[in-house]
This record gives structure tokens, C-alpha cells and sequence, in this order.
């Protein structure tokens, strides 16, 4: 072994590192070889099979601790070297060769990283993968959250493990879920799970579901009460209202969105709602890169302006090159699941804060349930095992009922029936009309029909209050008639009475 240069004494490095290993209960499992930087090194490992690829390791160099990253593993000769990377903060010198390298322990991790935020101010979204570090990810971070990933990369499995974390902290999200996957928060899962620390919960009690209840038998509450339902009714502390687009067409998807959209926007402004989140699925169909939608505007309107006003978008797509430029450009916060496609690859890298190219490899290579978790809410990239659900998690046109026991089919119609008859006035109003938008939607007529719908209702709802008062300042009046009624029969008997005994006692004188 080569001497350390003489502005850094041996005994300080390397009492300084044995104290920091002991302290951690680790030995090394790598020395730093060949040229050094500030910014990266190369090892060679002394313990195979203890570091593998973005394994984090760690490595005292002044007196201070530092994370590393190994990047990238080549056997050579019979050794096995590594390629390294500082993760957070740097030294102001170089690293000196030979110096010892150890496996991080969870508190270097979590405390380089920036992970290690208080629970009630976070987001738990899983481990590190091939560790037992939970990430937590503060919610003050999250306001344009990015969820992406190819089909059956499990993104979204992740974004209801975001919806669980949002409701348990009585966050209000409405969801524009154009498959019908997200009712199954509704239903436990089966069982829990030892490594997460998760266990089955049911957000029943939490979740409003307005659908086509032809084809979601399963819903509260059809999808035509949405045209007569104040953002009051929507965005509602720990309550999550699920907008199920399942056996819907596109032109009325687009419709109903807009109307949303432009709704809970125009109450955040005026502050008439809590803050809260809208997730947005397929969004690149609601927001297109290229073609024409008429929610695109107020995407974009949103994706810009929208974290003023506590206003926050959760945008989810499997791909990312037909996402809108300017709505992807807003993101701050990325969790990526797997890409191959070039393009989405691309893009992806390129547009995310803090992510170099050779990340693009991994993105690639992400199992089902990993993701890449990139931008405001993290220091640095990490890769994520995502926890797992404490609800079930639904395919297409999952119907809550066919899981829910028999006591519980019970209260389910008991509460549908109490919603419904709150909604019923308004939905009487909407549905004589629903036909005519689902007939114009086509022809491009749905956003401006859904308007005037919208227009006629409130000013029917207007017109009811209105008689409602007249009618109760009538029931006032007819009640006061009543009493004088009353009053002047008793004047008109007692009058009569008198009479009577009037004519009696005339009669009795003239005998």
C-alpha cells in the first residue's frame, strides 16, 4: 500500500473510518484505487458479492463522512472494480487511494439523501431498493407530481399508494380516472405486508365515486350528478372523489373534464376550497402533444398556475413523448417506472431535474414495482421498491361489491341512497339533458353543451329557492289568515250567542 500525502496523516484517516465502521458495526468492503476526484473514485472490491450496481457505500475522508454511489461493476483479472460517484455534498479535496469503503448504514443513507422526514410531514412511497431506508417524500414538495411508465410497470399501483398516503393524512384528491381502477380503494387487501410494515386498511368511508352505474354498478352516485355538484361537494377534507370515465366516450370524457377542471380551478382562486389533488390518468389523452383537446388549455392553465392556489396536479401517462410539452415541462416531481421505449427514454431523461443519461439504462432495466424517484421532493435520484397496498388493487372494471361482505352490502346501499337523495334534485335536471351532450359530443359540441347545462341547472336551482321562499312566506301568510279566522269565528259565535239571548228575552216581554 501506497502513503497517505502528508497534509493528512494515516492515523486520523483511518482511525477516523474504524471509529465510523465500529460505530455502524461494518467492515469494509471495498479501498479506493487508481485517480481520484471530488466528485468520483474507483474501488475494488475486497468482498464480493457485498456491493452490487447503485448499491450506496460510504467513506470517512477528513474527518467527515461521505455517500457514495457505485455505479457501474466490471470483473477484470479475477477482481472485481467499481465506479463511484458522491451522492449530496462534496469534499473540497480529492479522496486518497486506499482508503477503506463500507456499506452505508440506513442513517448515512436516509441523512444524504433528505429522506428522512418526519411522518407527519410525509409521503411514505416505499424502500431503497435492495435496502430497508423507507422513503419518505415531504408533501410540501409534491405540488406537480409525474407518474410514468410503460403498461404493467406498476404505475398505478403507485399512484393509489400516493392516493392511501393523501387520504390517511386527510388530504382531499379528486381523481379523473379514465379506466376505472382506482374504486378498489374501497376494499382491503387480502393481507399485509411484514417488510413494508403495511397493514390491510378500507378508505369505504373516504371515497365518493361518481360513474355510469350501467356499467359501474359499484359507484355512489351517477355520473350526471356531476353537472349539478359544487367543488364544495368535491373537495372535501379526507374525502377522495373518484370520477370514473369506465363506459364513457372520449368526447364526453373531455367534456366532463373540462367542466371540472375549469370548477375546482376557479374555487381554488376564490379560496372556497381546501387545498387538495387532482389526479389526472392517461393524461396525455386530456392534454395531447399533438392534436386537439379541449381540456388541453386548462391543463396547461393548471400545470402552471395551479400551486398558487393549493391547486395541485398529479399527472399520470404511459407515455410521456404524447404528453403535452407545456404541461410536462411543469412537473417537479417524477416517479418513473419502467420505459423501453427510445423516445419515452429520451424524453424522460432530458426533462427530468437532477437526472444524467446514464440513468436512461436504468429506467430501462426497472423491475414491475421499482421506480426512479427524481426533482423536487429528493436531493438526488433514487431508485424505489414501492410499498405495498393497503387496499386492493383493481384491474378494469373492478366492482367493489363482488369483494364486499353481506353486512357491508348493506351500509353500502344505505349510503348510496342517502347520496343519491341529497343529489336528487340536481340529478333530475342533469340527466333530461345528458342524452343531448352524449349525442353532440362527437361533433365536438360537448364542452359548450356541458356549460349550458351547467348555466340551466343553477339557475333552476336559483329559481327553486326562490319559489321555496315564496312558498315559505306563504305558508307565514296562510297561517296568519288562519288565526284571524279562527279569531273572527269566535267574535261571530259569541255575536250570535248574544243575539239569541237578546231575542229570547224580547219574546219572554211580549207574553
Amino acid at each position: 500500500m501506497s502513503s497517505n500525502p502528508p497534509d493528512e496523516p494515516p492515523t486520523k484517516i483511518e482511525n477516523s473510518s474504524a471509529l465510523s465502521a465500529k460505530a455502524e458495526k461494518m467492515d469494509p468492503v471495498a479501498e479506493i484505487i487508481g485517480k481520484t476526484t471530488t466528485h468520483t473514485l474507483r474501488i475494488q472490491v475486497t468482498k464480493p458479492g457485498e456491493v452490487g450496481r447503485n448499491d450506496f457505500l460510504s467513506i470517512t475522508h477528513q474527518g467527515e463522512e461521505y455517500l457514495l454511489l457505485c455505479k457501474e461493476l466490471w470483473r477484470e483479472k479475477g477482481k472485481t472494480t467499481g465506479q463511484c460517484s458522491v451522492v449530496g455534498p462534496m469534499p473540497r479535496t480529492p479522496f486518497n487511494p486506499e482508503m477503506l469503503v463500507y456499506k452505508a448504514s440506513p442513517r448515512i443513507v436516509s441523512a444524504a439523501l433528505g429522506i428522512d422526514i418526519p411522518i407527519e410531514e410525509s409521503v411514505y412511497a416505499g424502500q431503497l431498493s435492495d435496502h430497508t431506508v423507507p422513503v419518505r417524500l415531504p408533501v410540501k414538495q409534491l405540488g406537480r407530481l409525474f407518474i410514468v411508465g410503460k403498461t404493467g410497470s406498476g404505475k398505478s399501483y403507485t399512484t393509489a399508494v400516493i392516493m392511501e398516503e393523501f387520504l390517511k393524512k386527510g388530504i382531499p384528491i379528486v381523481v379523473l380516472d379514465r379506466h376505472g381502477e382506482y374504486s378498489s380503494l374501497k376494499i382491503p387487501a387480502e393481507e399485509g405486508n411484514e417488510r413494508f410494515n403495511v397493514e390491510p386498511r378500507s378508505y369505504e368511508m373516504s371515497v365518493i365515486e361518481f360513474a355510469d352505474l350501467h356499467a359501474n354498478p359499484g359507484a355512489d352516485l351517477p355520473i350526471e350528478a356531476l353537472l349539478g355538484t359544487h367543488p364544495k361537494d368535491l373537495i372535501v377534507s379526507g374525502q377522495g372523489t373518484i370520477i370514473n370515465f369506465r363506459g364513457l366516450d372520449l368526447g364526453i370524457q373531455e367534456a366532463l373534464s373540462q367542466e371540472i377542471l375549469n370548477d375546482l380551478y376557479q374555487a381554488a382562486v376564490n379560496r372556497e376550497i381546501p387545498p387538495f389533488y387532482c389526479f389526472v390518468d392517461e393524461a396525455h389523452l386530456l392534454a395531447p402533444n399533438r392534436g386537439k383537446a379541449a381540456t388541453t388549455g386548462m391543463m396547461r392553465l393548471i400545470a402552471q398556475e395551479g400551486r398558487k392556489f393549493a391547486a395541485n396536479l398529479v399527472v399520470i401517462t404511459q407515455k410521456p413523448q404524447l404528453l403535452d410539452t407545456t404541461v410536462r415541462s411543469q412537473v417537479g416531481t417524477w416517479i418513473i417506472h419502467q420505459l423501453t421505449d427510445v423516445r419515452d427514454v429520451d424524453i424522460t431523461v432530458t426533462s427530468t431535474e437532477g437526472i444524467s443519461k446514464d440513468w436512461g439504462e436504468d429506467i430501462q432495466r426497472l423491475d414491475t414495482g421499482q421506480a426512479v424517484i427524481a426533482g423536487d421532493a429528493v436531493q438526488v435520484p433514487v431508485i424505489l421498491d414501492v410499498r405495498a397496498r393497503e387496499t386492493t388493487h383493481g384491474a378494469t372494471g373492478f366492482n367493489p361489491l363482488d369483494f364486499a361482505e353481506p353486512q357491508t352490502l348493506e351500509e353500502l346501499e344505505k349510503r348510496r341512497i342517502r347520496l343519491r337523495t341529497d343529489f336528487a334534485g340536481r340529478i333530475k335536471a342533469a340527466v333530461e339533458r345528458f342524452q343531448q351532450l352524449s349525442a353532440d359530443a362527437n361533433g365536438g359540441q360537448a364542452p359548450q353543451h356541458v356549460h349550458a347545462l351547467r348555466t340551466e341547472l343553477q339557475a333552476a336551482e336559483q329559481k327553486l329557492h326562490q319559489l321555496r321562499d315564496e312558498n315559505n312566506k306563504l305558508a307565514v301568510r296562510i297561517r296568519k289568515l288562519q288565526i284571524e279566522l279562527e279569531k273572527t269565528e269566535k267574535k261571530y259565535q259569541k255575536a250570535m250567542n248574544i243575539a239569541e239571548r237578546a231575542l229570547a228575552e224580547l219574546k219572554g216581554k211580549k207574553k
